[in-house]
């Protein structure tokens, strides 16, 4: 849930999810080879736990409609593997004997990944049905539209065994290969990320229905409660001196949604689920769980782009680029935090601190990427959360007609949610700024505003890389990353710990060490802002304090509207400075040539609308074009109005309702002036009269 970070999107713009932030996955498997004295470049492979090779997935997907997966059969299916352990772990050593073989070997991902699962199904007492049901588990998760994309020097997936073997073996062939004892410990390192893959993909399946309602309770609740014993018997089976990896069933449904993907729309159908089938206290939990990781998520997105351009964490194109890459992220943050802020207010009226404070931290966690945007400028977030196509549905649009267009069913949630957050937090706000002192980072000790990641399934990878070490930090698992009461010293180390290996120059450890200043800034910056809005005076209707912050408008005027008249435009809505042409992106060459947008490329254009960076976009006779959501914080932010003229009215519609708490009433946009059109460009935007100041 969480595409950029890589250089384009929610994580170079690569995040979905942001997701914007495989901003920092901690360090490089590849020993650097350069003068000791040269900089060492901020590159992609510096992020991801990529091994230097080329990585594809194990296992082709046809993409053809699955039929239903069952449940039941692969909860026994794992029992049996979990009573299995020890000859699947054999099995599994003799794999990783391999220090004899050709470097191919070692490198090829396919191959690995298909003698990997041959130490469970062609090793165990299988029946002919467990057979079939061998990757039937990821074609399932794929098919429902967590697919996730090829990012090049990225291995963007769920924790793969095959992928961590890769890895392993380029730390051996850098150091030396270890001996039986420390194969088999490896072993079973692989065997727990087997099973937690397999637990993964059966998360998003509480909600699938199977024949017969197979299953001692086929309820979402009841299928929860097998996926947390099947985990507590996997650190059962485990040896002491292996790291528990995750110890919470309920923290596998965010952590299975964290791969890139293309499809945004699968994201929002899971968490209406967990609204509608789980217990409150679990639904809670999944949601706090998933509150911490995108915020730690877009924080380390943050700090990838500070230290790559050498600029501080308030710099204006760093908080541009995160707010318009990010829409899937923010979204999500609404929905999980609307949770969290009804938990923390019953806590707060009835004197729960513990809940209280639990809420409290989570909350601060989620908004510490943006808490300007989340905190004091709401009216913002509610345009930069909107994803175009997945609120605003072209079916909807179909069946209203033209001209009167709509929000999807989740776009009418996430709109209400919206009404429902900006309510919480203006109440709240003071109860915040009152406990979040508790949350200072400490020198010498660990916050959860430093720990450094790209994607939260990237952390699982850098405990089971650690794992090679027979004397890693067992103590804590993927729950204690973001746990803000223990900010201890051993924490810090264990998390410092996780790029100290024998292969890693030391010059890369020390580059992506625990950044204390950065936790601060991002504390400070946090702090600043819930004092800003606890002391501002009441919103006004447009969710703006009324203390001379205000915000912008937008005048839209639809070139297709019939009633408008070009010579009789309205004195006060002419003199509204239309909108510059550097806020449009076009594909189309007769709109770029006359001025009235900047050119882009269209696989790139499309790429933005599907990722949401646009607040709207539509197709011309020669391409298509897209209004940029920079002009939410360089113009309507910065308390200017701005006019759009000439747009088709459908696009017109749904701009309205993408910027509904931005936009003045219709019938006034509506007497704005209009110049003339592009020849037989179609519906175009018009030139800019005044550049809106940067």
């Amino acid at each position: 849930m969480l595409p950029s970070l890589l250089g384009a999107h929610p994580i170079s713009q690569l995040s979905n999810h942001h997701r914007a932030g495989v901003a920092a996955v901690l360090f490089l498997l590849e020993p650097i080879r350069r003068p000791f004295h040269a900089p060492i470049p901020l590159n992609p492979s510096l992020y991801s736990l990529w091994n230097g090779c080329r990585s594809i997935a194990g296992r082709i997907v046809t993409g053809k409609p699955l039929g239903p997966v069952p449940f039941q059969a692969n909860v026994e299916l794992l029992r049996l593997f979990l009573t299995n352990r020890e000859d699947i772990v054999e099995s599994i050593e003799a794999v990783l004997n391999a220090q004899r073989k050709p470097i191919r070997y070692l490198r090829d991902h396919s191959l690995l990944s298909r003698h990997f699962e041959d130490c469970f199904f062609a090793r165990t007492a299988v029946t002919a049905s467990q057979t079939r049901l061998r990757g039937q588990l990821e074609e399932a998760h794929w098919a429902g539209g967590f697919r996730p994309r090829q990012v090049q020097d990225l291995h963007n997936d769920l924790i793969h065994p095959a992928e961590m073997m890769i890895r392993g073996f380029h730390c051996w062939q850098q150091t030396r290969w270890p001996g039986r004892n420390g194969r088999m410990h490896y072993a079973h390192t692989l065997f727990n990320l087997y099973v937690i893959r397999c637990l993964l993909f059966l998360s998003i399946r509480l909600w699938v229905a199977c024949p017969n309602g197979e299953g001692p309770d086929s309820s979402a609740t009841g299928r929860l409660a097998e996926i947390q014993g099947l985990l507590d018997e996997l650190w059962r089976s485990s040896p002491a001196n292996q790291p528990v990896i995750v110890r919470d069933a309920r923290w596998l449904i965010p952590l299975a949604q964290s791969s890139i993907t293309d499809e945004l729309a699968p994201y929002f159908e899971v968490a209406q689920h967990i609204t509608e089938t789980l217990q409150k206290a679990d639904l809670l939990e999944i949601r706090k769980a998933h509150v911490r990781m995108i915020g730690g998520h877009l924080t380390s997105q943050i700090r990838y782009y500070c230290t790559k351009e050498g600029v501080s964490i308030n710099e204006h194109s760093v908080v541009l680029r995160t707010r318009t890459s990010n829409a899937l992220d923010f979204a999500l943050l609404v929905q999980g935090l609307v949770e969290l802020l009804k938990a923390y207010d019953c806590a707060f009226e009835s004197g729960d601190e513990r809940m209280r404070l639990d809420m409290a931290g989570a909350i601060c966690q989620g908004i510490s990427a943006d808490p300007e945007l989340f905190l004091n400028r709401v009216d913002l977030l509610s345009a930069y959360s909107m994803i175009e196509h997945v609120f605003i549905a072209p079916r909807a649009i179909e069946e209203a007609g033209e001209g009167h267009v709509v929000y999807s069913p989740a776009g009418q949630r996430h709109v209400q949610l919206l009404k429902e957050y900006r309510a919480l937090i203006d109440r709240l706000i003071k109860s915040l700024r009152d406990d979040f002192p508790r949350f200072r980072p400490v020198d010498g000790g660990c916050s959860p505003y430093g720990v450094i990641f790209g994607l939260p399934s990237h952390l699982i990878e850098h405990m089971a890389l650690k794992a090679l070490q027979h004397d890693a930090e067992t103590r804590f698992s993927l729950e204690d990353v973001f746990d803000d009461r223990d900010t201890s010293a051993a924490k810090l180390a264990w998390v410092n710990g996780w790029r100290k290996l024998p292969h890693i120059d030391p010059e890369v450890q020390r580059l992506y060490d625990y950044p204390q200043q950065f936790a601060e800034d991002v504390y400070h910056r946090l702090e600043s802002e819930l004092s800003e809005a606890s002391l501002a005076k009441p919103r006004d209707s447009n969710g703006a304090p009324c203390d001379g912050s205000t915000t912008g408008r937008l005048y839209i005027v639809s070139g297709d509207d019939p009633e408008f008249d070009l010579e009789k435009p309205d004195s006060k809505a002419s003199v509204i400075p239309e909108l510059p042409a550097r806020y449009f992106h076009s594909s189309d060459r007769q709109i770029v040539a006359a001025h009235k947008a900047e050119p882009f490329d269209r696989a790139q254009l499309l790429a933005g609308r599907r990722e949401g960076h646009f607040l709207v976009s539509y197709e011309t006779p020669g391409g298509w074009i897209a209004l940029k959501k920079d002009l939410l914080t360089e113009v309507l932010g910065a308390g200017r109005d701005a006019r759009i003229v000439g747009l088709p009215l459908d696009a017109a519609q749904v701009l309205r309702l993408m910027c509904t708490d931005l936009v003045i009433p219709e019938n006034v946009a509506d007497q704005a002036s209009v110049p003339p059109s592009i020849g037989n460009a179609g519906p175009v935007i018009a030139t800019a009269s005044s550049e809106a100041k940067k």
